[in-house]
Order: structure tokens, then C-alpha cells, then sequence
């Protein structure tokens, strides 16, 4: 049986899985909900199951269409890739999307200069930033759920691309009038012994680690007093008690201008903080992609 269905159609599909919501996936591929409803009829009706149902408010979708998703995603992007690979890409008028997975801090050093660029050179393009996922990152970027992903990995899939972006210092943050900073100066031993501040590990892979790694090669173990969700959180942390934190220096000097903190040298060596672009082999020779790449290049050279 030849069955004939439409891309539009597993757009739609994609949508619902990811929002669960009607109303929200309408908004997400920008149908009207009408619309959006009469595609799920007609996806429901193409794969004789109800795919999605309402469960207090939200579209559970069933086992059939948990079977399906992979398959869909993996036919979206197919399809995606045979259109553009190759093809002109005319930044000033196309409209295309693109997701990138980054940690906070990187995202917003990136923004001013990516912003001013999109609006000037390519008002079309929309950028839709997405929270670090260490655990899942390789696993979205493998289902085309997201495009690219900011961070570090030491042995990359030999499914991905990357390129490496900028790396930085450590520094340690720490609010103004601490007790055990003189003359900008911290003494190793306040350090040591001193209480900190830490971001969610599985959200700041590199800092928690080499500062972990650090601690370790002295016989210590670091004294977290609190574990926050953010960079920014953990600047507030800091700007209110006598905690310590450790930041990048490119983001860690940005905040001094929003919190009551000082920036000053860690008291022994840490490890860099490394940010490469990875993208999947699939997007590899898609034009539209390799502007984007270009431009992500562009701007980290400015920072």
C-alpha cells in the first residue's frame, strides 16, 4: 500500500512531542490551533492509533507514537539535508531556525554581538538557545533536536564535527570586603579552607571539575555550603555571604559591573575553561549551517 503523507505533517508530529500541548506546538511550527488539531486528525487517521491523549491538560503521546518519534526525526532530517545541502544560502533574506545548546555564562557573552549581527545582516535567522544537558547532549544532537552545542568534550563522537571556539582562565569570585582578601591577594590556605559556592555539576561540567581536580592534587576536598542552578545565581551567592566561587575571567569580570563581588586570582593552577562548536556529520555541507559557523567563529573572535 502506497500512502502518501505530508512533511508538514510530522512537523506537526515533532511539535507535539516536544511540547505536549496543542496550544503550545501551534505556537512552536506557527500554525493556528485549528489547523494544528486538523493535522493531528490526520495523523491519527495515517497511522490508525491516537498517537496523543489528554491527560489533564497535557498530550501524552502513546506507545505508538514514543515508537514512532525516532523514525519521524530521523526522516525529518533526512529530508532537511537532501533540500540545503548544497544550496544557496542567502543570509539577508532566508528565514531559518537554529537551537544551540550552551551553558549560560556562554550564551550571554555571546548575544550582544550575535544580535546586533542577526538584525543588521540577516533579520530572518531566529537563534533558540537551550540550557547545557551534558547527560543528553550527544543523544540531541544525534536526533536533530538541537543543531549545535557549545562546550567540551575530550573524545567527541566520531559522528560530530566541531571547532574550537575560545578557552579562559579560572578565576575566583568573591564578594567586596572579604575577610580573607588583602590587596587583592587570596592565600592559598583561605581557599582551601574557605566555603563555596557551585554550580549544578551537570550544568558546569569544566569549572566543578578542574576545581574538584585542583583540590584533589592537595589532599582536599572543597567545603560547598551551597549548589546553585546558574552563573548568575552563583554570583548573587557570592555577593551576599563570604562564599567562594569560580568563574570563567571573560564572564567573571562582566559580572562585577551587576554584583558587589571582586574578581582575584585562584592561589594555585587550575585547568582551562575550553568552549568548541559541535554539529552533527549530518548538517556538515548544509549551507545555511555553514554560515552560522562562520558567524558563531566570528563573533567568539571578538570577545
Amino acid at each position: 500500500m502506497t500512502v502518501n503523507i505530508d512533511l508538514s505533517l510530522l512537523r506537526v508530529f515533532e511539535a507535539l512531542m516536544a511540547e505536549q500541548s496543542v496550544s503550545r506546538a501551534a505556537r512552536h511550527i506557527g500554525l493556528a490551533q485549528p489547523s494544528l488539531s486538523h493535522a493531528l486528525n490526520r495523523l491519527r487517521h495515517t497511522f490508525d492509533d491516537p498517537l496523543f491523549v489528554n491527560a489533564n491538560g497535557t498530550m501524552l503521546p502513546t506507545a505508538r507514537a514514543r515508537q514512532l518519534a525516532p523514525q519521524i526525526r530521523d526522516v525529518i532530517s533526512r529530508t532537511e539535508s537532501l533540500l540545503v545541502n548544497g544550496a544557496k544560502f542567502d543570509p539577508g533574506s532566508a528565514a531559518a531556525e537554529f537551537t544551540v545548546m550552551a551553558a549560560d555564562y556562554v550564551e550571554f557573552l555571546l548575544l550582544p554581538a550575535l544580535i546586533d549581527h542577526l538584525r543588521e545582516h540577516a533579520p530572518g535567522i531566529r537563534v533558540v538557545w537551550q540550557s547545557a544537558d551534558r547527560d543528553r547532549a550527544f543523544e540531541r544532537l544525534e536526533r536533530g533536536e538541537v543543531d549545535f552545542r557549545m562546550a567540551w568534550w575530550t573524545e567527541p563522537a566520531s559522528t560530530l564535527r566541531s571547532k574550537q571556539l575560545f578557552s579562559d582562565s579560572f578565576v575566583c569570585i568573591a564578594r567586596k570586603g572579604h575577610p580573607d582578601i588583602a590587596d587583592g591577594t587570596l592565600a592559598e590556605a583561605a581557599f582551601l579552607q574557605g566555603f563555596h559556592a557551585v554550580v549544578q555539576p551537570t550544568r558546569s561540567g569544566q569549572a566543578y571539575q578542574a576545581l574538584e581536580t585542583a583540590f584533589s592534587r592537595r589532599n582536599s576536598v572543597r567545603k560547598v555550603a551551597v549548589q546553585v542552578q546558574n552563573a548568575f545565581s552563583l554570583c548573587n551567592a557570592v555577593a551576599h555571604s563570604d562564599l567562594f566561587g569560580a568563574l570563567p575571567q571573560r564572564f567573571a569580570l562582566r559580572m562585577v559591573k551587576d554584583f558587589d563581588i571582586q574578581v582575584v586570582q585562584i592561589p594555585f593552577a587550575v585547568g582551562m575553561a575550553r568552549q568548541a562548536l559541535y554539529w552533527h556529520e549530518r548538517t556538515h555541507k548544509s549551507a545555511s549551517h555553514k554560515w552560522f559557523r562562520a558567524l558563531v567563529s566570528e563573533v567568539t573572535e571578538q570577545l
